[in-house]
């Protein structure tokens, strides 16, 4: 597996439940297209404190972006990396090695080798965090699996 880092601008997410916002706004900036995080907050439902359904990433293709939200495998979020897209994923954090506590949260793989993913987390202010691969398999897999990767319209 080629070792792989994209350079994602890191954003933490304002309040709690607003990890999907952040990272879309990591996502759109990196894009060079980035978004006011008021109309994200707005456009992606969340609700404060609370969040938002991962689907509802599928919401942004009202601001004229391209939304791939699927279930999927670590060998496709390498291809996705390779291609320079980064992956919003979805995971239990009660898995991940960094965390305390158990939820459901957001985050943005950035990179990828051999033995680790390399994240940028909207709950932690520094980006990217180094998890082993093994780990984060685990907090994907407690959450189904999906992904999501953003590019504009054509």
């Amino acid at each position: 597996m080629p070792s792989t880092l994209l350079p994602v601008p890191h954003f933490e997410q304002l309040e709690r439940g607003e990890c999907l916002a952040a990272c879309a706004a990591m996502v759109l900036t990196y894009l060079g297209w980035p978004v006011d995080y008021t109309k994200l907050l707005k456009v992606l439902k969340i609700q404060p404190r609370i969040g938002t359904p991962a689907y509802n990433i599928r919401e942004l293709e009202k601001l004229g972006i391209n939304v791939i939200y699927k279930l999927g495998t670590v060998a496709e979020i390498q291809t996705q990396l390779s291609h320079n897209s980064p992956c919003i994923t979805f995971v239990k954090t009660s898995e991940l090695p960094y965390w305390d506590e158990d939820t459901e949260h957001a985050v943005v793989v950035v990179g990828m080798d051999e033995q680790s993913v390399y994240l940028n987390d909207p709950a932690f202010p520094l980006a990217p965090i180094s998890v082993p691969l093994a780990d984060f398999d685990l907090a994907w897999f407690e959450w189904g699996e999906f992904y999501a990767v953003l590019s504009r319209h054509r």
